[in-house]
């Protein structure tokens, strides 16, 4: 169990690695002239006696906004100079909100600019709400376009207000594209305060054709939004795009962007953009604690992804800039029919990773927390959490209480492992005679061994049984309460953040964290009194273990080096109480261990007789 968290930090870096290769895809086709010739596939209207006609797209408008200005380090959100695009009107912001949540638009492109979190604050000493997409020029379902080139431009035309706006649970935005072709998004709130609703925004694009001629949509991709990093994940795991194909669940971590390999090997080159084929149920920009999701209408799934690192503005005037993660998800749309629409509709969930919540989205999106392979523990385990919680009113309490309530339940599995570890010390002297008299013979050896492990009544697996069981449990553990957005600014004793370092100074430069220190000794002690079956030399690397694991829990969340601390102190109280419970069994010495139980031949049990009665 004591190598549990280097084990796990190992499988990590091989689910980054392991992450699907890239698909590679033709761009898609644009119309841009009828032939007189030939009538268009789909209109009911062409006629090959009819006029030349002209078929417009969205990929004719001049109101797009390049993506990237450089290819090896993108920038979002950073436009080239255009001329066109001076000649656009001011941006207009709306708002529209719930209890929990208030949502910013912008004209240009008619969708999200941000949105606020009410309950959630973004520092501990502020009451301002957290804002997700705070800071990117790209709004979230926003509209862009994949040029022939394979780069993507972002589809930003001014839209005019319809209806709605500030005060009201829904709004409208209309484009006329051309005369006759308008684009219509519409957004709305729900006023429940339950679940996964008050945190979703649905949302439907329709483009109305009253022309007498073919629109051409063709590949769109709506954009799920920007997700910045936090300070409690300095790693950039929880930090990714995922997507859910109906079958399998994936991610893209941060780091699949910038290249590199594993100790030298593997070495790959870093990509300014990933995209991928593939039937699209929702797909999802995180962090840590929120996540934005998109979900499609099951009638119109998206049949792609991409996704792109994000450059956003620094945290203070001399910092260097953040990068985020932002994606999108591509639909084919085909083309609109004379005097026709086409719709497109969607939920859009931005919100805490709270999985009472994510649950009842029904597609399977609490897959966003990322518990790993031993998730329904973690699911259990985040349950029992909230529930102690909402018994004691401190998530510091409630992760102490959960630890006596697990290690209660096992007591009678480390038990059993203590005292065989504490049997296979008392035999170490006569399995060493054993060895020395019996060096030349090894499989006398080995059956000699196994008549002292049947006279001592020991079982050698009874101590690795347990560690196998505790396994799962401390591996669904680890990963719930990493990824628990409860534990966000939930203080104990002295630490101010469950899910940060409990840092209360800095000197030198270098963070003091008193709580590893405590699991550090807390580890030494417990190693002392554990009964080694070993040789020297494998007992000195034993004892390093505390040292080794200091480093690396040192800057784990808090909440978590709390859960091992208490832990490690439920183990010295059952080593404690093993070490003093008194041996049933006589000792045996080498001499016996060696030759078996003395015989005695020629003695016969007596029975004694009964006295006469008087």
């Amino acid at each position: 169990m004591l190598l549990a968290a280097a084990a796990t930090l190992f499988l990590q870096k091989q689910q980054i690695d392991q992450q699907r290769e890239e698909q590679s895809r033709q761009p898609p086709p644009i119309v841009e002239q009828q032939d007189p010739q030939q009538p268009e596939s789909g209109d009911p209207d062409s006629s090959t006696n009819g006029p030349t006609e002209t078929v417009h797209s969205l990929q004719s408008t001049k109101d797009a906004i390049p993506f990237s200005e450089n290819a090896e380090r993108p920038l979002i959100g950073k436009p080239q100079p255009d001329p066109e695009l001076q000649k656009r009107p001011p941006e207009e912001t709306y708002v529209i909100e719930n209890q929990l949540i208030r949502v910013k638009f912008t004209t240009y492109g008619g969708a999200i600019k941000e949105v606020a979190l009410k309950k959630y604050p973004a520092t501990q000493r502020d009451d301002a709400p957290y804002v997700f997409n705070e800071g990117s020029d790209l709004p979230a379902l926003g509209i862009s376009l994949e040029e022939p080139d394979g780069s993507f431009e972002q589809y930003a035309p001014p839209y005019k207000l319809l209806s709605g706006g500030s005060g009201s649970r829904k709004i409208e935005f209309i484009l006329e594209q051309i005369p006759g072709v308008n684009l219509v998004r519409t957004y709305e709130v729900s006023d429940a305060t339950e679940g996964a609703a008050p945190y979703v925004v649905k949302h439907s694009t329709r483009i109305i054709n009253e022309t007498p001629t073919v629109f051409g949509v063709n590949h769109i991709f709506l954009n799920v939004g920007t997700a910045p990093p936090t300070h409690s994940d300095p790693s950039g795991y929880f930090l990714n795009f995922s997507y859910y194909d109906g079958e399998d669940y994936e991610y893209i971590s941060l780091n699949k962007f910038k290249g590199g390999g594993f100790l030298g090997f593997f070495k790959k080159d870093p990509v300014s953009e990933i995209q991928r084929t593939t039937q699209t149920a929702w797909a999802s920009t995180k962090n840590q604690f929120f996540a934005s999701i998109v979900t499609p209408d099951p009638a119109t799934p998206g049949i792609g992804i991409f996704a792109q690192p994000a450059t956003l503005p620094p945290e203070t005037p001399l910092g260097e800039p953040i990068l985020g993660i932002t994606g999108g998800i591509e639909f084919d749309l085909q083309n609109v029919s004379a005097h026709s629409e086409r719709s497109l509709s969607m939920e859009l969930y931005v919100g805490p990773k709270e999985y009472s919540r994510l649950i009842g989205l029904d597609q399977k999106q609490e897959y966003v927390m990322q518990l790993g392979f031993f998730g329904f523990i973690g699911k259990f385990l985040l349950w029992m959490l909230l529930g102690l919680h909402n018994m004691v009113g401190n998530y510091g309490i409630a992760i102490i209480l959960m630890t006596v309530v697990i290690r209660l339940t096992l007591w009678p599995l480390t038990a059993k492992a203590a005292q065989s570890s504490k049997k296979m010390q008392k035999i170490q002297e006569p399995l060493k005679e054993l060895k020395e008299k019996y060096k030349d013979q090894p499989e006398r050896i080995q059956k000699e061994t196994l008549k002292l492990f049947q006279e001592h009544k020991i079982n050698p697996a009874a101590g690795c049984l347990p560690i196998f069981i505790q396994m799962p449990i401390f591996f669904g553990l680890f990963q719930m309460l990493r990824s628990a957005s409860e534990l966000r600014f939930a203080h104990f004793l002295w630490i101010e953040d469950l899910s940060l370092p409990d840092t209360i100074a800095t000197i030198g430069g270098f963070p003091f964290n008193p709580l590893p220190l405590v699991m550090g000794v807390t580890m030494y002690y417990q190693m002392k009194m554990t009964p080694m079956n070993m040789d020297s030399s494998q007992q000195k690397i034993f004892k390093m273990l505390p040292f080794f694991f200091l480093i690396i829990c040192y800057n784990f969340s808090s909440g978590l080096v709390l859960y091992w601390t208490i832990s490690n102190c439920f183990t010295i109280l059952q080593q404690f109480l093993t070490n003093r419970k008194k041996d049933v069994e006589e000792p045996v010495g080498a001499a016996a261990a060696l030759s078996g139980p003395p015989a005695t031949p020629g003695r016969k049990k007596t029975k004694l007789k009964k006295p006469p009665k008087k």
